[in-house]
């Protein structure tokens, strides 16, 4: 660490402190290393989350009941509810022709 002498004009004595520039270069070691050490991790969105549940082969209802929703909701987070409306006017559609 360096020093800096000071001067006291009232009392007229000299005298010596410790600086801080050596504990800013300090902290940021540390915090560096602590930075290095922490593990990589994402705080995902409940769709993103729900979205590779499914990708792994997780069931609607499985999904839902680890996030805490209704079945409904993940339907939506995975776009299944338009594909259902979708396959039910296809289906009214081809019904009706036949």
């Amino acid at each position: 660490m360096g020093s800096i002498a000071l001067f006291n004009t009232t009392d007229n004595l000299y005298s010596t402190t410790q600086t801080t520039t050596d504990s800013a270069a300090q902290k940021a070691t540390t915090t560096q290393a602590a930075a290095t050490t922490q593990e990589d991790s994402v705080k995902l969105s409940s769709e993103a989350l729900a979205k590779s549940l499914y990708k792994q082969g997780q069931s609607v209802s499985a999904i839902a009941a680890s996030l805490g929703t209704d079945t409904k909701t993940v339907d939506n987070y995975l776009g299944l509810t338009l594909e259902k409306e979708i396959e039910k006017t296809l289906e009214a559609t081809l019904s009706a022709k036949v």
